[in-house]
C-alpha cells in the first residue's frame, strides 16, 4: 500500500495547494524488449514479457528465471494474472485462451472461443467473478460474459457500438465488480457485472488506465492523471520524463512504464 499511500498525500496536497516540486518519479530499473511486446508484473515484481512466440519471466533485478517457447498458441495479443499460480495469454489469431503456471509451463486445456461461436474476439478480461471472462467482438458488435467451465451462465450486450457510438476500445479490464472498456478517443464506459452501462468518464486521448482503491490513473500524453471514482473533479496529475509511454502498471511500489524498446520501472520519490 506504500504507493497508493503515497498518491492520497499526493493527491491531498495538491488540493491544499501545497508545493509538490519535490514529488518525482524516481527510476530503479529498465528492461530491455522487442518491438510490439507485451507484457505484466506479478505479485513479486517479476516482469513477464511475451515476445512473437515466446514466454519469458525475469526477477525485479533483471535475471531471467523462465524462457518458454509457445509456438503452438502463436503470438498473444494479451497477457495478464489470474492469481499466484496462473497466467492468462489470449491469442486473437488462434481465438484461443491458454493458461500457465509459475514457469510459464502451459497447463489445462485452452479454451477455443469456437466453441462459444465466437470468432472475431479481440479483447478479453478476466472477471472477478469465478472462472468467467469478457470477451469482446467488435467486429460483431457484442459484449459477452462467458463461463470458462463451459456452463450455460453468461451476460450478453448486442449492438454495443451502436447503443454507446464507440470508436476504437484498445483496453478492457475489470475492477472491483466493474467493466471498464477504454476508446482512446472518447472516455471509458463502465458497465456491472450484468452488461449495463452506469457511468461514462470522459477522457479523449487516453492511451491506458489503471485502477486502484477509488482512483482512476490515466496515461495521456506525458502525464499520469489520478482521478476520484467517487469525486470526479478531484483530478491531478504527475507528468512524466519519459517520451513514447505506451501503457503502464503500478503496484504497490512501483509504477512501470512501457515503451517501445524499454519497460522503466519508476518509484514515487
Amino acid at each position: 500500500m506504500k504507493f497508493f499511500l503515497k498518491i492520497a498525500l499526493f493527491v491531498g496536497l495538491i488540493l491544499i495547494g501545497q508545493n509538490l516540486t519535490a514529488q518525482t518519479l524516481q527510476e530503479v530499473k529498465r528492461f530491455p524488449i522487442t518491438e510490439n511486446s507485451l507484457w505484466t508484473v506479478d505479485a513479486l515484481n517479476n516482469v513477464i514479457v511475451s515476445s512473437r512466440d515466446r514466454l519469458t519471466k525475469v526477477d525485479e533485478n533483471g535475471k531471467l528465471l523462465f524462457d518458454q517457447s509457445q509456438k503452438s498458441l502463436g503470438k498473444i495479443d494479451k497477457i495478464d494474472i489470474v492469481n499466484s499460480l496462473k497466467i492468462m495469454g489470449f491469442s486473437e489469431a488462434q481465438q484461443l485462451i491458454c493458461f500457465f503456471d509459475n514457469s510459464l509451463t502451459s497447463f489445462d486445456k485452452c479454451i477455443d472461443l469456437s466453441d462459444y461461436d465466437l470468432m472475431s474476439v479481440s479483447k478479453v478480461a478476466i472477471s472477478g467473478q469465478s472462472d468467467k471472462i469478457w470477451v469482446l467482438d467488435q467486429v460483431n458488435s457484442t459484449l459477452q460474459l462467458i463461463s470458462m467451465k463451459g456452463l450455460l451462465q453468461s451476460q450478453e450486450v448486442k449492438n454495443l457500438n451502436g447503443i454507446l457510438s464507440i470508436d476504437q476500445i484498445v483496453q478492457m479490464n475489470e475492477w472491483n465488480n466493474r467493466l471498464f472498456l477504454l476508446d482512446s478517443t472518447k472516455g471509458i464506459y463502465v458497465f456491472d457485472i450484468y452488461g449495463t452501462l452506469t457511468r461514462f468518464i470522459e477522457m479523449p486521448g487516453a492511451k491506458w488506465v489503471q485502477f486502484y482503491n477509488n482512483y482512476l490513473i490515466c496515461l495521456i500524453e506525458n502525464e499520469l492523471k489520478f482521478i476520484s471514482l467517487e469525486d470526479a473533479s478531484v483530478n491531478v496529475s504527475l507528468p512524466l520524463n519519459y517520451q513514447n509511454c505506451i501503457d503502464f502498471f503500478a503496484n504497490e511500489q512501483y509504477i512501470y512504464f512501457k515503451t517501445p524498446t524499454e519497460i522503466i520501472k519508476t518509484k514515487l520519490n
